[in-house]
């Protein structure tokens, strides 16, 4: 086995550094893995800004990835040595650099970890969909309180004319649908039986179109009053309204979208002026993902997600993640994807990296 090489954060602000770390060698519950695919989120840049967390440094970065299994630890039984995985960096390993997804081989707790069946599942589709889609399941389903696709892949039907229920489902606005979690989340919501509206740019339009989720596409690029003309006549949003883009401009639009009616909208993020709200609008947010997995009043809707509706989307495609934008050089372009999310220079893609090559 190669000697292990992480990109370490010694401060915050500062860039990445490769050096030599050490072999981990995985404790009671956890497994060691040759990370080969490194599946990057939005809060990576963030995390190198700003201490968010107060983190432990040196500090390695990385959330999600995937890879191969190279030893287990005492108690492991779902997995063993030789088989393919998918890992979230959830619970008491977010701040443990020896779980961080920068390195060429990373621990993971069993737990947190999906065993790939199918020899047919990439590593960029499993590791794009473990932790961004338990976080619109989350956000959906806990905080929002919409219903759960059937596994069957079935949709609740209308209900019957002249009943005491609505004629029609209840609609669903998501902001962001070529967003890495805004497209599982128009997917997810639309399986659930839900009209789902959302936006996209011109140039995204096929993305989100392809996913035959949403029953409109609005152009997000028009001008903003048009805009949010746009929004509103696709209401009213009974459903709930999920801004998947979590900036200070997306957070104002929304506050201009409910500033006279007053109402709620969930947020993937806080940012800046938040603050400075309208008083009778309320933005909501939470590190959804943690909750599904680590709340233990959450225990069933996590079995639900991680044994059965996670490997069912695998297998059958239901539910996909944004195609993947791979950089060569490996931990080498560590630094350039974190620059290019923090740019906001990345659309509809999803950026990863393989630390082997």
């Amino acid at each position: 086995m190669a000697a292990n090489v992480a990109g370490l954060i010694h401060t915050p602000g500062e860039p990445i550094a490769l050096e030599a770390v050490d072999q981990w060698v995985p404790a009671d519950g956890e497994l060691l893995v040759r990370v080969e695919a490194v599946n990057f989120n939005p809060i990576d840049a963030k995390l190198q800004r700003s201490d968010l967390f107060q983190s432990t440094y040196p500090l390695i970065v990385g959330f999600t990835f995937a890879g191969t299994v190279i030893a287990t630890g005492r108690g492991v039984e779902s997995v063993q040595r030789g088989d393919r995985v998918a890992v979230a960096r959830w619970g008491r390993t977010g701040d443990d650099h020896r779980f961080g997804a920068l390195q060429r081989y990373a621990l993971a707790l069993e737990q947190n970890t999906l065993r790939l069946d199918l020899e047919s599942t990439t590593f960029e589709v499993a590791s794009g969909l473990i932790a961004n889609l338990a976080t619109v399941v989350s956000a959906l389903s806990i905080h929002m309180g919409l219903a759960k696709p059937p596994l069957d892949g079935s949709v609740q039907p209308l209900p019957p004319p002249h009943s005491n229920m609505d004629a029609r489902r209840k609609r669903l606005l998501v902001y962001g649908g070529s967003s890495a979690v805004g497209g599982l989340a128009v997917q997810y919501a639309a399986a659930a039986g839900y009209e789902v509206v959302t936006t996209a740019s011109p140039a995204n339009r096929p993305l989100v179109k392809a996913r035959k989720a949403a029953t409109h596409i609005i152009d997000h690029c028009q001008p903003r009053e048009d805009l949010l003309d746009e929004i509103r006549a696709h209401g009213p949003y009974d459903g709930g309204i999920f801004e998947a883009i979590g900036s200070q401009t997306t957070t104002q639009l929304m506050a201009d979208l409910l500033r006279d009616t007053g109402g709620q909208f969930f947020s993937t993020s806080p940012s800046p002026g938040d603050d400075r709200l309208p008083a009778n609008v309320t933005k909501t947010w939470s590190g959804y993902s943690e909750d599904l997995v680590t709340n233990p009043e959450n225990r069933e809707l996590r079995a639900w997600y991680m044994e059965r509706f996670l490997p069912r989307v695998l297998k059958n495609g239901t539910i996909w993640p944004n195609p993947g934008l791979w950089l060569p050089g490996g931990l080498r372009s560590a630094q350039r994807a974190l620059v290019l999310l923090h740019e906001g220079k990345v659309s509809g893609k999803k950026v990863l990296i393989n630390p082997q090559e």
